[in-house]
């Protein structure tokens, strides 16, 4: 269910921590996580409709990993089980099986994996502090098995933790700050690292008493104590002292202070890569130093983290091409995941403005880290960050708790293509709002919003997001569903037979609704692949001009005689044959706005940096000294493009113009026919 109510991720935690003995404690935030990406499966009662079982699993490689199957008590042997997994199964059999870890000393454990399917594959221990006995488990989907898998996961990363986290683990386990540090020893994390006590602990107890000291040693004794070269940990001490003492005089010098940068030298020291802390200036002001020592790689790649980001981490290692910056827009301006050291960077978008403090942004990037929400930030082709923001497809709702912006001379038209992009996001995960709930989203954002058709209410904006081609009273009963996940009442009931002025605005308002029983026209407009690449992105070009790529609105001229154009309507693209781009096909739609009618320097001097054409293309396309600029918004590329052959089928059936050269008109029912068939993906999934 990847787009699932809250109430029902809701009860599916209730009903995990009701069975918190067996499964072991899962952070709520990983339940969240598992719906925004399809991998949490609940069962209802058929009379109820309570949810009384539910399978949370991962999938890395090429297999399915179940995390937790769990059904509640008095609907156990009832078959439930059996359900989930084989619908996990048949949703992903694909995948060469299902995985799972269980504890030996279960009753009837081997008996309940057993009659699921499953087969032991491997025997293993535990990585809780009771080093339990358990079984590996397969249930296998029948593929040709060219390579053995893996039966357990290696540790994805060795992490060595310093004293307070030690503290927290061990010796203080039951104080409430400690909870901070115990998502290591949750289930989703604890088989995917091997915590270390680095060597320099012993630093640490120069100054604690006997007592502390004999805690202190038995709590690490728990855990794997590597040696590194001495001579090297006191080299590479040296090193982070020098340029520590160099670029940090205002660093303190205390005994805690050097024994933390003893910690460091003997982590890298022991050839491990990742430490964590809580200590700000460990993480905030040393650790940005260490990366700027290339020549002592031990050093440079080693990450100081906290146990919040280490699951930002380790989704790095796993997806690392998902982190690689991808070109916006295909503009010069790059987006990217947040990664475990991007704090400082996102602490730029500090809200002084609006009495935001270092600490309060601080608490909101540690929580969006915890909760896993997806943190991105948008660079300038210098280098320099100009946007970010993070979101969480919960329910029917794309969340958004961080939106910034910088100030930027591009801002205002990024600010629009990324609250637009926030509409397709939406779109994508199956959201039908948009909610902005940033308590800091900065004052231009908001005017922008406003402008956008974003609604404020309280200290939220809402978008609302109709994925229908329907009629005014359908398109109108979603809307209605839409705004009542967020409170809003009821929606406008759009008339039938509305006319192309009301019906161009609420598409606008609720896009990308389409609504078909309205006065709105629909034109097939040819393009060839040379112009469509730079206008609309189509074929993707290298790079586009920022203006273009990131405008809501663009202008397409061509000849101003002879038009059956009128605006406002809607155009389909019909991009002509290329060598390059293949044969002919319908490639998306836009928003006909306004037509301009006028001779090409009064067009090119009014509209030039909207479009794509030069003065002599203009003068080229115009006719007895006149041409029209097309006003367009709101482009939609098919992600299937509709063949000339599927396009000839589908006129046969609904009737309509032979061939696109010259602007035609098209019928609501063939725009509509030719609308789903590029809307339809490869590959549609369902997941209820």
């Amino acid at each position: 269910m990847p787009h699932a109510d809250p109430s029902t991720i809701e009860a599916a935690i209730k009903l995990g921590d009701s069975a918190r003995a067996t499964l072991g404690l899962l952070p709520r935030a990983v339940y969240h996580d598992a719906a925004s990406k399809g991998c949490l499966l609940v069962a209802r009662h058929t009379d109820s409709d309570e949810v009384i079982g539910y399978a949370l699993f991962r999938l890395p490689r090429d297999e399915v990993v179940l995390t937790h199957l769990c059904v509640e008590n008095e609907h156990r042997h009832s078959g439930v089980a059996r359900a989930l997994v084989d619908e996990v199964s048949r949703r992903h059999e694909r995948r060469q099986g299902i995985r799972a870890k269980c504890r030996d000393d279960y009753p009837g454990i081997t008996a309940t994996w057993s009659k699921l399917g499953f087969e032991p594959r491997a025997k293993t221990k535990g990585r809780g502090k009771d080093a339990a006995a358990m079984t590996v488990w397969w249930r296998d989907h029948g593929h040709p098995d060219l390579f053995t898998l893996p039966m357990d996961e290696p540790a994805v990363v060795r992490v060595a933790i310093d004293t307070n986290i030690l503290l927290d683990l061990q010796v203080r386990s039951e104080k409430v700050n400690a909870e901070r540090s115990q998502v290591l020893e949750v289930d989703d994390l604890v088989d995917r690292i091997e915590i270390i006590v680095p060597p320099g602990l012993e630093h640490d107890l120069d100054d604690k008493d006997d007592d502390q000291r004999k805690r202190l040693l038995e709590a690490a004794a728990q855990y794997v104590r590597p040696r590194g070269s001495r001579d090297r940990a006191a080299r590479f001490f040296e090193i982070v002292e020098a340029v520590v003492a160099e670029h940090l005089p205002g660093y303190r010098r205390t005994h805690q202070d050097l024994a933390d940068l003893w910690q460091l030298a003997e982590t890298a020291a022991a050839g491990i890569k990742v430490f964590l802390t809580w200590d700000e200036q460990l993480k905030n002001a040393v650790a940005p130093l260490l990366r700027s020592l290339p020549d002592v790689p031990e050093l440079s790649q080693l990450r100081v983290l906290d146990p919040d980001h280490l699951l930002i981490h380790l989704d790095e290692l796993a997806h690392a091409a998902a982190y690689r910056p991808d070109t916006l827009k295909g503009s010069a301006f790059e987006t990217g995941l947040a990664g475990s050291s991007s704090e400082p960077t996102l602490m730029r978008f500090l809200d002084h403005r609006g009495g935001e403090t270092r600490a309060k942004l601080k608490a909101t990037l540690r929580e969006l880290a915890r909760c896993r929400r997806e943190q991105l930030i948008v660079t300038a082709p210098d280098g320099e960050p100009v946007a970010c923001y993070a979101l969480m497809a919960v329910g029917s709702v794309l969340q958004v708790p961080l939106l910034r912006l910088a100030d930027h001379p591009i801002a205002p038209t990024l600010g629009r293509q990324l609250l637009w992009h926030l509409r397709e996001q939406a779109r994508t995960r199956g959201c039908s709002v948009v909610d902005l709930a940033d308590p800091y989203l900065p004052v231009h954002l908001q005017s922008i919003a406003r402008h956008e058709h974003y609604q404020h209410v309280e200290d939220h904006w809402y978008a609302v997001v109709v994925d229908r081609i329907d009629t005014a009273a359908e398109v109108s009963a979603a809307a209605t569903h839409a705004y009542q996940h967020v409170g809003l009442g009821n929606a406008p009931l759009i008339p039938v037979g509305a006319d192309a002025a009301l019906a161009h605005h609420y598409e606008r308002v609720w896009w990308p609704a389409k609504i078909t029983d309205s006065a709105l026209p629909h034109f097939a407009v040819a393009i060839k692949p040379t112009w469509s690449a730079e206008l609309i992105g189509m074929p993707a070009p290298l790079h586009r001009r920022t203006e273009l790529a990131f405008g809501r609105e663009q202008v397409y001229f061509r000849s101003g005689r002879n038009s059956t154009l009128s605006a406002p309507g809607r155009i389909l693209w019909y991009m002509s044959s290329g060598h390059r781009t293949g044969p002919a096909s319908f490639i998306g739609t836009s928003v006909l706005d306004g037509i301009t009618t006028g001779t090409p320097e009064e067009l090119f001097a009014a509209y030039g940096h909207y479009g794509v054409f030069t003065l002599a293309n203009i003068e080229d396309a115009a006719r007895d000294g006149i041409a029209q600029a097309l006003q367009l918004s709101d482009t939609e590329l098919f992600p299937n493009p509709v063949l000339r052959k599927s396009y000839d089928q589908l006129q046969r059936k609904y009737g309509g113009p032979r061939a696109v050269q010259a602007p035609v008109k098209v019928s609501a029912e063939l725009f509509t026919a030719i609308y789903r068939l590029g809307q339809r993906t490869a590959l549609d999934v369902h997941v209820s």
